[in-house]
């Protein structure tokens, strides 16, 4: 196995998950999001932890979905974004519930669970204005009747995705009014789907109103704000609401030296000690997830100390400045995420989102429920 691992802890995803179905109350039901290998944090660890405190689990495709089949995971699980075509065999076989957003799938999709004797799950995908996966409003009951008069297949949902829950209100608003109007026209229709679903987890938070009757918990889940927006405006309203970041990225140190004032440090030259300075190299480069761009600014945490990324991060190697760490040796932790650096800590020297920072830790590095 690869010196650097992550640590996932138990106590803190059942914290987040459980404030949540508080929030929404005892007529909402809440599925938590494990698409991407559970933004990282490892999707048959996190299913595991969470599947006898919810009904549903979502992730991105038929791929996610059966390994998690093969993992023993019995709840519903819902593919949100796509299905493979060679799997959808598998897929109705294994009872995954499947988006549709054109015909020609849910016409694929109902000869196949003809041959196979089954019936279908499936959710229809709207676009009320991400201009992503789905069908647009106005052909929505057209298209939801078509696809109703298909015997092998039965509608279990509709949902809609935000496209700016985190930071435009009044887009927001927009699409949620958008979804109403439609639930409306299908009432209308004398069509009745059972779950509804829009809310992420931004929305979840400040939209009360699109939350109908199950909510899509994604980044809250791992006890990461989708904002700092959001986390002042709810921290006005519910001091006490606390998520609790359930990651912890670390590795070991591999060797200690001693560098003489102006050596060159790592590719490129691109730092030069301005004193003599203790050096550790450690287990972790960006094959295993440690951006590049963290060279001469990230930081890491040893002994409770943060130490200075100097150099270019390598693929598997990094160094840092540990001259402030008494009785530093090799073998020791490093904390490379948690412990007092945050995902949106390092996101800002990355220039990019906390999502991001978790998502892309290398899914090959062991991790492990705490």
């Amino acid at each position: 196995m690869y010196l650097s691992w992550v640590e996932i802890s138990r106590s803190a995803i059942l914290h987040n998950l459980r404030l949540f179905k508080r929030l929404v109350g005892n007529n909402v039901e809440v599925m938590p999001i494990i698409k991407s290998n559970a933004y990282g944090h490892g999707s048959a660890e996190v299913a595991t932890i969470i599947s006898n405190e919810v009904n549903w689990l979502g992730v991105v495709d038929l791929s996610e979905a059966l390994f998690l089949r093969r993992m023993k995971i019995k709840n519903n699980i819902l593919a949100l974004s796509y299905v493979e075509n060679d799997l959808l065999k598998q897929g109705i076989k294994a009872k995954i519930d499947l988006p549709i957003y054109d015909f020609e799938t849910a016409q694929q999709i109902n000869r196949l669970a003809g041959k196979l004797k089954q019936l279908a799950k499936v959710h229809i995908k709207i676009d009320t204005g991400a201009a992503r996966i789905g069908i647009l409003p106005k052909e929505t009951v057209s298209f939801v009747r078509k696809v109703s008069g298909l015997s092998n297949l039965k509608i279990r949902g509709i949902y809609s995705h935000f496209s700016a829950a985190e930071e435009n209100e009044k887009y927001t608003k927009f699409q949620v009014n958008i979804f109403r109007s439609i639930l409306v026209e299908l009432k209308k229709n004398k069509i009745n789907i059972p779950l509804k679903h829009f809310a992420c987890s931004a929305a979840t938070l400040v939209r009360p109103e699109s939350h109908f009757n199950l909510v899509r918990l994604g980044l809250v889940l791992y006890g990461l704000w989708p904002s700092d927006q959001i986390r002042k405006k709810i921290m006005r309203k519910h001091p006490n609401f606390k998520l609790q970041p359930a990651l912890e990225w670390k590795t070991k140190i591999i060797q200690v030296k001693e560098i003489p004032v102006g050596s060159k440090i790592g590719y490129g030259c691109t730092y030069t000690a301005g004193k003599k300075m203790k050096l550790a190299i450690i287990g972790v480069g960006y094959w295993e997830g440690y951006d590049r761009k963290l060279s001469n600014q990230g930081v890491v945490i040893i002994k409770n100390i943060k130490c200075p990324i100097v150099g270019r991060i390598c693929m598997n190697l990094s160094m840092a400045d540990v001259t402030k760490v008494k009785n530093v040796k090799p073998g020791d932790e490093v904390i490379l995420l948690g412990g007092g650096e945050s995902a949106d800590q390092m996101a800002k020297k990355n220039g990019t989102i906390n999502y991001e920072v978790v998502t892309r830790i290398n899914p090959i590095l062991t991790r492990i429920i705490k």
